[in-house]
């Protein structure tokens, strides 16, 4: 695998490009970092973890862009064009032959503890661990920041949500922890 640096930098100019204003992927990374702290995970597994996190989008780079940046909420067609970065963005980094953390993140950071997620439709523990403290990470930072089509939603909006999620969208364990060590 290519030097930890060097990914993290081609990263943050590949999403640039996209989204020159945009600082998600490593607003997740950061979150989960703090994460991967908290669970007392080692630095190699945490570093690959993070990278992950950072790539998480990358296949939105495959996407239509314009279907990002629309001033309301998707129909089901351009929902489900947005859905296909999860397995894009997965080709890009099995190509690159990254390490199977990396490309377990990339490709599950949607799925959902009860198995309605996408593009697998997995549950539960089938999910990889990394993915669903990315997908907690992730839900909070999209939540809690503006996107195009709303403004950005309150600390106590963003928890009571995730907390509707227990069990159905998230991990119940992974998010008590985020909950309680990560109350921002």
């Amino acid at each position: 695998m290519p030097n930890y640096d060097d990914i993290t930098k081609l990263v943050s100019i590949l999403a640039a490009m996209r989204e020159p204003f945009d600082h998600h992927g490593p607003a997740v990374a950061h979150l989960v970092m703090k994460m991967c702290t908290l669970l007392g995970m080692s630095e190699p597994e945490s570093k690959l973890i993070h990278v992950g996190a950072f790539l998480h989008d990358i296949g939105k780079l495959r996407v239509d862009s314009e279907l990002f940046n629309l001033p309301r909420q998707l129909t089901v067609n351009e929902r489900a064009q947005v859905q296909l970065h999860a397995p894009l963005g997965w080709a890009i980094v099995e190509q690159a032959e990254y390490d199977s953390v990396i490309l377990d993140i990339v490709r599950h950071h949607h799925e959902n503890w009860d198995g309605s997620g996408y593009p697998d439709g997995l549950k539960e523990t089938e999910i990889p661990l990394a993915a669903r403290i990315v997908r907690i990470c992730d839900v909070y930072q999209s939540m809690t920041n503006k996107r195009s089509y709303r403004e950005p939603y309150t600390h106590q909006f963003t928890f009571e949500f995730m907390e509707q999620g227990r069990g159905k969208l998230f991990d119940p364990n992974l998010l008590d922890l985020f909950f309680e060590k990560m109350a921002l």
